[in-house]
C-alpha cells in the first residue's frame, strides 16, 4: 500500500457523506456502503452480510470488488464458531491479521477465507437497535495488522449501514401495512376486526355492505353480537365466543340482522390473534353470504383463510396470475419479503420469468388446475430480484370467473429454504467426514461403484491412491486428542488446496489417518498425483503454539488391472501400502508379486482356463418348487462346480472371484448358460415343462452382448425359449440402470424369463423396480432364515410379496430349509419355493429320475 488510511483526511470525509447520503433503494445502498469501506481501509474487498434469525448461519448481501462484480447467494454455517458471534453482539470487531492462524481451522468461515485467497479480515457488526443484524467484512489478500484508526472506521460505517437498514426496514414495513389493507380493502370477503371483546373496530366494504352500513358509519358502541339475530346472540356469548378463545378459531353458521333487520344467513370464520405473552389482542372475522352463493368449496376455502394469514407469516406468499399468459396480475406483501420485488417489478413479470419450471411444465401444471381446481406442484425453484434462486413449495387453485371477476390462479409459494439447508446437512453428515469435509467412506464407495461399472463398459482405467499419515500413534500420544483432531483438519486442508485443480475425490478413509483419492486413471498419473501429495506436507503444520513436520507413504493399485470391484481395489492399495512400509518407500505401485493369494490365485486362473476349455466344470440343478396344489416342479436352478485336479470338488465362492478379477468370468458364464441350456432341451420327453435358471453375473449383463448370446444358445441346444430363465442381482441391475433394462428387455423379447435374485439385499427403489422387464422376485435367503426368529425379516418378505403381486410378479423364496418356513409362506401366497427342505442340487440324472424327497404340503 502506498498510503496509510490513518494519513488520509478524505477518507473520513467519505464517511461523513455516507451517513449524509439517502438511498432509495437498499441494494444502491449496499453499494454505498462497500465502496465507501473499500476507500476508507483501502481494503481489496467489502461484502455485506446478514445473519439468519437463530444466528447459525450468515447470508451474503452484497460482495464488492475492484472489478465491479457483484456475488449473491453464498451461506456460512457458523454452527462451530460461537466466538465469532459472540464478539459481534457484544458490539466488538472481529478481526484475522492472519489467515493461517485463524482459529477452529477448517471450519466454513476458515474455509471462506482459503477459497478467496483472503489473508486478513476485519468484521464490523450491524446492530439494528439491540439486535446483531449483520457484518461488514473488510478482506485483504495480504497479511495486515488492522490500526486503531482503521477499526474506528470499520465501526463507524457498521454503525451507518445500521441506520440504513433499519430505515429502509420502517419504509418496507409502511408499504406492507398500505398493501395489506388494499388486500382487504378489495376482498370480497366481508371482514371484520373487533376487540378482545367483541366492540367493532374495522369493516371491510364489502361487510359493511352485508351489515347494511354506511361508508363513513362511524363503528363507536357496536358489537359482533349486535349483528346476530336476537336468538343467536346467547350462542355467540356462551359458545362461539368460547370455543374460539379456546380453539384459536371457529367456523360455522350464524344467522345475522342488518342495520335495517334483514335477515342474513351467513358462514362465518372468527379467529382469536394472541400477543407474545398469550393475551389475546383481537378477533378477527370473516363473514360468507350464503344465501348469495359466495361460500367456497373446502379447498378453496382452505387457500383463501391461507390467504388472510399470509400477510404475518414470514416465508409464504400468495400471487394471483393470468390464466392464458401467466402473468403476475397482483400479490400478497410475502412475495417482496421472500423474493424481494416490489409493486412495480411485479407488475412487469410473468410466472415464466420467475419460475424455474421449463414454460411446457407451467403449462401442464395450468391446464390439471384448470380441471382439477386444485394443485399441489410440489418442490421447485423460483428467482430472487437479486438473481440467485429461493426454494419453495408451490401449489395452485383455480378461480372462475364470476360477475365482474376474470377467471385466475392464485399460486402460493412457502420458503422452504431452511428445509432444504436441513436435508442437505443430513446429506452432509451421510457422506462427508465432519473434521476434514473430505468425502467419507459411503461416498467414496459409491463414487468407486459407479465409476468401475464404466470402466467395465467403456474400457477405462479407475485408480485409487491411499495416503497414510507417518507415525501418528507417537504423535497421538506426544501430543493428545485435541492437537491430533486439528493437525487431521489442516491435513485436509491441505489436501484440498493441493487437489483443487485436478478431477479427483478425495476421502478420509474410515474417520481414521489413511486419506484416499479416487482419479480417472485414463487422465492423471499415479506418479505425479503421489508427488502432489507429497508436496502438501512439506511445510510444518501448527501444533498448538509450536510447528510439526508430518510426512506420508503413499500407495496406488488401478483397476481392472489390479482389480474390478471396489473391495479388492483398496484391498490392493493397502497391499502395496505394506510394502511400502516394508521397504521403507515413500510411495509403492502394487504389483502380482506382493500378495502371496494373488500367486495362489493366478495357479487357479490358469487352471480355470482349462477347466472351461475342457468341461471339467459339472453342473448340479437344484429343483425349484410351486406352492400352488397339485404343482410339482416348474424348473431348477443351474449351479456350477469345479472338480480340481488337486483341490477337489470346489463351490463357486472358491473360484468365481478369481475369474471375477482375472477376467474369465464372460467365459464362465457362457460355459454355464450353453451347458444348462443342452441339459434343459434333452428334458423335453418325460419332464417336458421343466425350465432351467441360469445365474448371469454383471459384466455379462452389461457388455451388451448378452441377447446374441442368449439367441445363439436357444439356436445351438433347441431349447424352447420360455424354458430358461435368467437371473440377474439387483446389485448388477444398479451398476447401470438404463443399460440393463435396455438389455433385458431386448432378452424378454427373446420369450426368455427373467429373475431378480437376492432381492431386499441392495439398493433398488420402486421406481427402477417397475420399469424392469422382470418375472420373477426371488427373495435372498438371509431374510427367510429369520421366519419364526426376527420379526423384521417377516415383515419384509411379506413386504416383497405384496409388491411382487400388485406389480404382476411372481415371488421365489430361495434358503427354504425347515417344514415351518414352507408353511408360513405358504400361508402368505408365496408363489415358489427352492432350498434344501425342497430338495439339494442333484446331479442332472437325479434330476430327471426324482431322486429327491417332496416334502411340501398345500394346508
Amino acid at each position: 500500500m502506498n498510503a496509510t488510511p490513518e494519513n488520509d483526511g478524505g477518507d473520513d470525509i467519505r464517511i461523513e457523506t455516507l451517513a449524509s447520503t439517502h438511498f432509495d433503494d437498499i441494494g444502491r445502498a449496499y453499494a454505498g456502503i462497500a465502496r465507501t469501506a473499500a476507500a476508507a481501509l483501502g481494503v481489496d474487498r467489502v461484502s455485506i452480510w446478514l445473519f439468519s434469525a437463530d444466528f447459525q448461519r450468515l447470508h451474503r448481501v452484497h460482495d464488492h470488488r475492484e472489478t465491479g462484480r457483484n456475488d449473491f447467494g453464498l451461506s456460512l454455517d457458523l454452527s462451530q464458531r460461537p466466538d465469532y458471534v459472540e464478539t459481534l453482539a457484544a458490539g466488538a470487531l472481529f478481526s484475522v491479521e492472519q489467515a493461517d492462524e485463524a482459529p477452529h481451522a477448517g471450519d466454513a468461515l476458515t474455509d471462506y477465507m482459503v477459497a478467496k485467497g483472503i489473508r486478513s479480515m476485519l468484521d464490523a457488526p450491524i446492530r439494528v437497535g439491540d439486535e446483531l443484524t449483520g457484518v461488514v467484512c473488510h478482506e485483504q489478500a495480504e497479511r495486515r495488522t488492522w490500526s486503531g484508526v482503521e477499526r474506528d472506521r470499520a465501526l463507524r460505517i457498521g454503525a451507518i449501514a445500521a441506520r440504513i437498514i433499519a430505515a429502509d426496514r420502517r419504509h418496507r414495513s409502511a408499504a406492507l401495512s398500505r398493501q395489506a389493507r388494499l388486500l382487504v380493502e378489495d376482498s370480497a370477503d366481508a371482514m371484520a376486526i373487533a376487540s378482545p371483546r367483541g366492540a367493532l373496530e374495522y369493516l371491510n366494504p364489502r361487510a359493511r355492505t352485508l351489515l347494511g352500513l354506511a361508508p363513513d358509519e362511524p363503528l363507536f358502541g357496536l358489537r359482533l353480537v349486535d349483528f346476530l339475530q336476537p336468538a343467536s346472540r346467547t350462542q355467540g356469548t356462551q359458545r362461539i365466543y368460547p370455543a374460539a378463545r379456546e380453539n384459536g378459531s371457529w367456523t360455522g353458521r350464524v344467522h345475522l340482522r342488518t342495520r335495517q333487520d334483514s335477515a342474513v344467513e351467513a358462514t362465518a370464520t372468527l379467529n382469536v390473534y394472541r400477543g407474545s405473552g398469550g393475551h389475546i389482542e383481537h378477533l378477527f372475522c370473516v363473514l360468507r353470504d350464503i344465501a348469495a352463493g359466495r361460500h367456497l368449496d373446502a379447498r378453496i376455502e382452505e387457500m383463501r383463510h391461507r390467504h388472510a394469514q399470509v400477510l404475518s407469516q414470514a416465508g409464504e406468499c400468495l400471487i394471483v396470475i393470468d390464466p392464458v399468459t401467466l402473468a403476475l396480475r397482483n400479490a400478497s406483501s410475502g412475495l417482496e419479503r421472500v423474493l424481494g420485488y416490489d409493486d412495480q417489478q411485479t407488475r412487469a413479470l410473468s410466472l415464466y420469468d420467475i419460475c424455474a419450471e421449463p414454460a411446457a411444465t407451467l403449462e401442464t401444471f395450468v391446464r390439471r388446475v384448470k380441471r382439477d381446481e386444485h394443485l399441489l406442484c410440489g418442490e421447485t425453484r423460483v428467482r430472487h430480484a437479486e438473481g440467485h434462486w429461493v426454494d419453495v413449495e408451490m401449489s395452485m387453485v383455480w378461480r372462475a370467473a364470476g360477475g365482474r371477476r376474470r377467471a385466475s390462479i392464485s399460486v402460493q409459494l412457502h420458503d422452504i429454504t431452511e428445509r432444504i439447508q436441513r436435508r442437505r446437512d443430513i446429506e452432509r453428515l451421510a457422506y462427508y467426514d465432519p473434521l476434514t469435509g473430505l468425502a467419507n467412506a459411503n461416498l467414496l464407495r459409491e463414487r468407486a461403484e459407479g465409476m468401475l461399472a464404466d470402466c467395465v463398459q467403456h474400457g477405462r482405467s479407475v485408480g485409487f491412491l491411499l495416503l497414510q499419515l507417518d507415525r501418528w500413534q507417537r504423535i497421538l500420544d506426544i501430543q493428545g486428542y485435541q492437537i491430533a483432531e486439528s493437525l487431521i483438519r489442516q491435513v485436509g486442508r491441505r489436501l484440498k488446496r493441493a487437489f483443487r485443480q485436478r478431477e479427483v475425490l478425495l476421502a478420509r478413509v474410515l474417520g481414521g489417518v489413511e486419506f484416499g483419492v479416487l482419479y480417472d486413471a485414463s487422465v492423471d498419473d499415479a506418479q505425479n498425483l503421489a508427488r502432489i501429495a507429497h508436496e502438501a506436507f512439506r511445510e510444518p503444520f501448527r501444533a498448538d503454539r509450536a510447528h510439526l513436520h508430518l510426512s506420508i507413504r503413499t500407495a496406488n493399485a488401478r483397476a481392472p488391472l489390479h482389480a474390478v470391484n471396489f473391495k479388492d481395489l483398496t484391498k490392493r492399495a493397502g497391499i502395496a501400502l505394506r510394502n511400502a512400509y516394508l521397504r521403507n518407500l515413500a510411495h509403492c505401485e502394487y504389483d502380482t508379486t506382493q500378495s502371496s493369494r494373488l500367486h495362489d490365485e493366478r495357479l487357479i486362473e490358469e487352471d480355470l482356463r482349462t477347466a472351461i476349455t475342457t468341461g471339467d466344470l459339472p453342473l448340479r440343478f437344484q429343483p425349484i418348487r410351486s406352492v400352488a396344489p397339485g404343482r410339482t416342479s416348474i424348473g431348477a436352478e443351474a449351479l456350477i462346480r469345479w472338480r480340481h485336479p488337486q483341490l477337489g470338488l470346489l463351490a463357486p465362492q472358491d473360484f468365481v472371484p478369481v475369474a471375477e478379477e482375472n477376467q474369465l468370468i464372460m467365459a464362465l458364464d457362457r460355459y454355464v448358460l450353453r451347458s444348462a441350456a443342452a441339459s434343459a432341451a434333452r428334458w423335453y420327453g418325460d419332464f417336458g415343462t421343466l425350465s432351467v435358471a441360469v445365474n448371469v453375473s454383471v459384466v455379462t449383463l452389461l457388455n451388451g452382448d448378452l441377447p446374441s448370446l442368449i439367441a445363439e444358445v436357444l439356436d445351438t441346444s433347441g431349447l424352447v425359449p420360455a424354458r430358461l430363465c435368467l437371473e440377474i442381482t439387483e446389485t448388477a441391475v444398479m451398476h447401470d440402470h438404463r443399460t440393463a433394462t435396455r438389455i433385458l428387455t431386448a432378452i424378454k423379447q427373446q420369450g426368455v424369463h427373467v429373475a431378480l435374485d437376492d432381492f431386499g439385499t441392495g439398493y433398488s427403489s420402486l421406481a427402477y423396480l417397475k420399469d424392469l422387464p422382470i418375472d420373477t422376485l426371488k427373495i435372498d435367503r438371509d431374510f427367510v432364515r429369520g421366519i419364526g426368529a426376527d420379526s423384521r425379516d417377516e415383515h419384509t418378505i411379506e413386504t416383497i410379496i405384496r409388491l411382487g403381486h400388485d406389480l404382476g410378479i411372481e415371488v421365489l423364496a430361495e434358503g427354504v430349509e425347515t417344514r415351518f418356513q414352507l408353511e408360513w409362506l405358504t400361508a402368505r401366497d408365496i408363489d415358489y419355493a427352492q432350498g434344501f427342505y425342497i430338495s439339494m442340487p442333484l446331479t442332472e440324472r437325479s434330476l430327471l429320475t426324482g431322486r429327491f424327497k417332496t416334502r411340501h404340503t398345500r394346508h
